[in-house]
């Protein structure tokens, strides 16, 4: 489902994050700004008040003059700053020249003293000629301030008793914030610090005051109001862009991972995340590329074993067949010589026949015999080869005569099939290799042995010795027919006859290959087979040696 997705989680909460954010600095500001820049300003004018205050204080300006640190002041705080003398319940206010209003009395409070206030635009010593005294700054004044406002701010200051009380020690500086007292809303600051009497000549007390007004922080407060209208209606579009891009910035590379861990999870082990980011994400990527290599990998590694496995399960099978054919086999040679041999052997004991007949009889005896003794030392020559406890004797053996003493041996049976011999002779002088002469001699009779057996009468026997850089090649060709394909792979293994008749003309007993195999292995030679357009070839080589003179 959508909401599901983790693109959708996202936006909502990065959307849902931000407004609250911007809910919550509405609120401050609607409800912490004034009163935040209210105190700011507050302790502001009274580390500047006390600043001016010094000035006076400190006897470098007289208190009948207003110099232009102090103008400063009052231009930055929009305000006015005078000074106020008290005789009893007679309150004189001067403004050094700012304002000239007439005396403002008090309004009565719950037992407040009956002040009465007269407020002077010059200083108390020339307060009877203020129309002819010369201000030291211009006399206009850019405070904001009007006699209205200083009219109502004084008696509202005033209402309270113990303001004056509160100053008591000179240079102890009090700020009072004085909220709005008609409909402009415009709250009003009054900072008042009681002057030393050095400074006072007048006689009294004397007092330094000074009114600012926050008319131009409402002012500004209303104006960001009416701008914030917009500004959030614009925060609100960004934020919705912002959470949205966001989302898809974060959940894009997560879904592409998630689609190449899916394809990992098919066993499709080619998939990679094409994500080329430096951070904890680009990690995870490149993680995955990792992972999808080395399993891809470790797959092909388990398919070759499987592979060779189902190889081996299936050689396994071929060679329990072979062991079954074998016993078959010399099932059938042993039964027919044991047969013969019994046979025979009764008529002897019966003394049937007489002479060249019972000379016979025993003859075939011998012969088979002979026969089982051969079957019977293949398989110990074999069963010894290939446990490796047999070893060979290692000679200089000279390959010329050991063809022509096994050709002799064997020229019985070729004459017996009328067989064309032909022996090709490479070269004149002798040819010397390094092998066991009685295991070679076994080589080449088996070889010879099989390739008389399937030579067909008057069929073609030819026999090569061909020298070669390091390797001496012995290839035996007969005519016949050829192995089928099929057999090709397995004619070198124990117990394996191409013709599984079981005929003692043609199919041997599937030893005599072997032995040659595992003899030829012990050489380190190479062997084979091949088959020939009106027949097939044998051929294996051993290591040349050098000449023996």
């Amino acid at each position: 489902m959508k909401i599901e997705r983790l693109s959708y989680k996202v936006f909502w909460a990065t959307l849902i994050g931000l407004m609250i954010f911007i809910v919550v600095w509405v609120v401050l500001q609607t409800k912490f700004f004034g009163t935040f820049y209210t105190y700011q300003k507050t302790k502001e004018l009274s580390q500047q008040f006390e600043e001016v205050y010094k000035l006076y204080a400190d006897g470098r300006y007289e208190l009948n003059s207003k110099p232009i640190e102090v103008y400063q002041f009052e231009q930055r705080f929009y305000g006015l700053t005078a000074a106020l003398y008290q005789r009893g319940t007679q309150i004189e206010v001067y403004t050094g020249g700012y304002i000239t209003m007439p005396a403002m009395p008090m309004s009565p409070a719950e037992k407040p003293p009956n002040y009465e206030i007269d407020i002077h635009s010059g200083s108390p010593s020339n307060s009877s000629n203020e129309e002819k005294l010369l201000p030291s700054i211009p006399a206009s004044s850019n405070s904001g301030i009007n006699t209205d406002q200083l009219k109502t701010t004084l008696n509202t200051w005033l209402q309270h008793t113990d303001r004056l009380k509160a100053l008591s020690k000179p240079g102890q500086i009090s700020v009072t914030n004085i909220s709005s007292l008609d409909d402009r809303n415009e709250n009003m600051l009054l900072a008042a610090v009681k002057l030393p009497d050095a400074v006072n000549q007048s006689g009294g007390a004397a007092y330094l005051i000074a009114l600012a007004t926050l008319k131009p922080v409402g002012d500004a407060v209303q104006v960001m109001s009416r701008f914030y209208v917009y500004f959030y209606a614009m925060a609100v579009l960004l934020v919705m862009l912002f959470a949205f891009f966001f989302s898809r910035t974060i959940t894009s590379p997560l879904v592409h991972l998630n689609k190449v861990a899916k394809q990992l999870a098919k066993l499709d082990f080619s998939a990679s995340a094409r994500i080329n980011r430096k951070d904890e994400i680009g990690q995870l990527a490149e993680t995955m590329n990792h992972l999808a290599l080395n399993l891809q990998t470790t797959m092909a590694e388990l398919q070759e074993a499987n592979a060779k496995l189902l190889a081996d399960i299936e050689k396994e099978k071929q060679l329990e067949q072979l062991r079954k054919q074998f016993v078959a086999s010399v099932s059938h040679e042993l039964k027919t010589p044991v047969s013969l041999i019994q046979g025979y052997a009764e008529a002897l004991k019966d003394n049937v026949g007489h002479g060249l007949k019972r000379d016979k009889y025993a003859g075939v005896i011998i012969e088979e015999s002979e026969r089982m003794a051969r079957l019977v030392s293949d398989l110990l020559d074999l069963s010894q080869l290939e446990s490796g406890r047999f070893a060979l004797q290692w000679t200089q053996v000279p390959i010329h005569e050991i063809v022509r003493s096994v050709l002799n041996k064997m020229m019985s049976f070729i004459h017996e099939k009328s067989i064309r011999l032909e022996w090709v002779e490479h070269l004149e002088q002798e040819l010397w290799v390094r092998s066991d002469r009685q295991r070679l001699e076994q080589v080449l009779i088996n070889l010879l042995g099989n390739a008389i057996r399937h030579v067909p009468i008057g069929g073609q026997l030819t026999l090569r010795v061909i020298p070669e850089s390091s390797w001496v090649r012995v290839e035996i060709e007969n005519e016949g027919q050829p192995i089928a394909e099929e057999d090709l792979p397995y004619i070198w293994d124990t117990f394996y006859r191409a013709d599984r008749s079981g005929s003692r003309e043609f199919g041997g007993t599937g030893i005599g290959l072997s032995i040659v195999k595992a003899i030829l292995q012990r050489h380190g030679s190479s062997y084979g087979v091949r088959n020939e357009d009106n027949g097939v070839t044998f051929c294996f080589t051993l290591p040349l040696e050098e000449n023996i003179e």
